[in-house]
């Protein structure tokens, strides 16, 4: 259902006296105009825009070499959803895919899993780790298992926004 639809539904449902029977709808209407499900949304978002990323960096010239990545250090040719360059084309907004950064850059850090994209600090660049994942589909396996988590999610947003708000307190000048 179109969130559109759901605002027009609702502003006429305002307009009616409601008996018992409508009172229980409008909980329920309530209910589906609730952003209980927007983190989970913008998880899946973000999952989706990383897995066709994927899929784009193994795209192979007609030699079989990789064109998207370079040959040497397997750095990123193209930009990235959560880069300051690539979020808008790939449909992010720019505050998602900083928040996706920094999920990747922990789970970089982490090395519970190889992740499959390496942060190089010193020059602000990212890799292709081929040397864990040199197929597609050992690639795509890696999503699969280790997608990002609405735990995750909450955990770099709720940062992203405390900082948001203490810098707007600063601008307002409130300590």
């Amino acid at each position: 259902m179109e969130l559109d639809t759901l605002f027009e539904r609702a502003v006429e449902i305002r307009q009616v006296i409601p008996t018992a029977s409508i009172k229980q709808r409008l909980a329920n209407a309530a209910q589906e105009l609730s952003l209980a499900g927007s983190n989970q949304a913008r998880v899946e978002l973000l999952n989706e825009s990383v897995m066709a990323l994927t899929k784009v960096l193994y795209d192979a010239e007609p030699d079989g070499a990789l064109a998207n990545i370079d040959a040497r250090t397997h750095r990123l040719l193209i930009p990235a959803p959560w880069g300051r360059a690539g979020w808008k084309r790939w449909g992010l907004r720019a505050w998602e895919a900083e928040v996706m950064r920094q999920i990747l850059i922990v789970r970089g850090q982490m090395e519970r899993v190889k992740p499959l994209f390496d942060y190089n600090e010193e020059s602000r660049t990212w890799h292709l780790n081929l040397g864990s994942y040199p197929r597609l589909d050992m690639a795509m396996m890696h999503w699969k298992s280790n997608q990002i988590t609405l735990r995750e999610w909450r955990l770099h947003a709720d940062a992203y926004r405390q900082k948001a708000h203490e810098r707007m307190n600063r601008h307002r000048g409130v300590e």
